[in-house]
């Protein structure tokens, strides 16, 4: 007896009490000719899996991401994990178990050799595409909940001293390069917004720039007089119809990228002989800047671009000098 069949004798055998023998069969009769337009089948209660294609379930949580704000060099990174770990453990999601998360972080550590560090951001990455499959009900438990958090040792990313800034300096062999690190200290921006920027961005009389941040977020940051005066210096020494703010030095002049301002860098800190030397760096020097000279934090979060102090915290170096000025100007 298929569906359609059993439905009409459970309505029927429900209104038969009250119903007369013919008020009945119109009834059936009714029902048969409506419910035969439709294919019936029985409602399951149990969590619907649809994990048969498991790269459809990280492109819809990369698509959702994406609505929520995030940042493209983000979305990348929670793909190329997590579609690496989906093919290493080769099994359906909803069959993904803690156990194999472990040993998925202990062998990529192991065969990798990477830090703590960069391991709890995998581990960050896991956790937030498995909530995401459990809350839209897509597996029935979420391995991540019992994973814990991999402890690692927060080292002290130390600015750069003033001889050091002043060595990079003059170490640079071009206008672009002495305007790239006077930018970059000045603005105290994140290299993926510098490489976004256009000429017009700037406005010379103000001195100000509107970035756009993480999470699409725009912010006003601000450049000294010194920065504006190399950077106008290299924007006059242009020739190329390139709209970026910062360009390669041969034809075709492109845009430069973050890797190519990261080997800039990189390749001036080894003719400066200073070691670490990277553009991140330089959002640290600034923020340490700030703070010694008294500026307010949540100002220098506004800089930074942080929605959370204690983000900036992180970014700060404190002076062991100023903490022992503090100290004795308060307990002595």
């Amino acid at each position: 007896m298929n569906l359609r069949t059993i439905l009409i004798n459970d309505i029927s055998l429900s209104l038969q009490p009250i119903l007369s023998i013919e008020l009945l069969q119109a009834v059936q009769d009714a029902l048969i000719l409506h419910l035969n337009k439709y294919e019936i089948s029985e409602r399951s209660t149990e969590i619907a899996v649809t994990d048969q294609v498991p790269d459809s379930m990280l492109a819809r949580f990369i698509a959702t991401k994406r609505i929520e704000g995030k940042s493209e060099s983000t979305l990348q990174r929670y793909r190329d994990i997590c579609y690496m770990m989906i093919h290493q453990l080769n099994k359906p999601l909803f069959d993904i178990t803690t156990d194999d998360l472990r040993y998925y972080l202990a062998a990529y550590k192991s065969q990798r050799k990477v830090k703590n560090r960069t391991l709890d951001g995998i581990r960050r990455c896991f956790s937030s595409f498995f909530s995401w499959l459990f809350t839209e009900g897509l597996i029935p438990h979420n391995p991540c909940a019992a994973l814990s958090q991999i402890k690692f040792t927060k080292e002290i990313k130390k600015p750069y001293t003033a001889p050091e800034m002043e060595r990079l300096k003059q170490a640079c062999n071009s206008i672009r390069n002495l305007a790239l690190l006077e930018f970059l200290y000045a603005s105290g921006c994140r290299v993926s917004e510098v490489v976004r920027l256009n000429r017009n961005d700037i406005n010379f009389l103000t001195g100000e720039v509107i970035v756009l941040g993480k999470g699409n977020k725009e912010r006003t940051v601000y450049l000294t007089p010194v920065a504006l005066m190399h950077l106008s210096d290299y924007l006059c020494s242009r020739n190329d119809p390139n709209p970026a703010l910062f360009v390669g030095l041969i034809k075709p002049f492109n845009r430069l990228s973050k890797a190519g301002i990261e080997s800039t860098l990189k390749q001036l800190g080894k003719r400066a002989g200073i070691d670490n030397v990277h553009p991140h760096r330089y959002r640290h020097t600034l923020a340490t800047t700030l703070l010694d000279r008294g500026a307010n934090i949540q100002d220098v979060a506004h800089i930074l671009g942080h929605a959370d102090l204690k983000t900036t915290q992180i970014y700060c170096h404190i002076s062991q000098t100023n903490v022992k000025a503090a100290y004795l100007k308060y307990a002595a």
